[in-house]
């Protein structure tokens, strides 16, 4: 199987935004220059997020990759975030 390559990855990283993901999709939908991917991150949605890019990867003329993983929350260093 040979891999495909793009010039452009549409990086897409949600969380329980399935009510939003479809005003990207209709953009890229729109977009003449087709020689790009849209690769979508989920970082543990709980809403119909993961429906709703499996509907889009079967009706869409572009390359659609979705990952999903259990929640990693926001990671942050609290050293970095003090205040002196």
């Amino acid at each position: 199987m040979q891999k495909q390559s793009f010039i452009f990855t549409i990086f897409t990283p949600t969380y329980n935004r399935a009510k939003t993901l479809h005003r990207v999709y209709h953009s890229l939908c729109q977009q003449t220059f087709r020689d790009f991917e849209w690769l979508v991150v989920d970082d543990g949605s709980t809403d119909n997020t993961r429906e709703l890019i499996a509907q889009w990867q079967i009706q869409a003329d572009f390359p659609i990759r979705y990952y999903y993983q259990q929640n990693q929350h926001k990671k942050v260093d609290r050293k970095s975030t003090r205040l002196n």
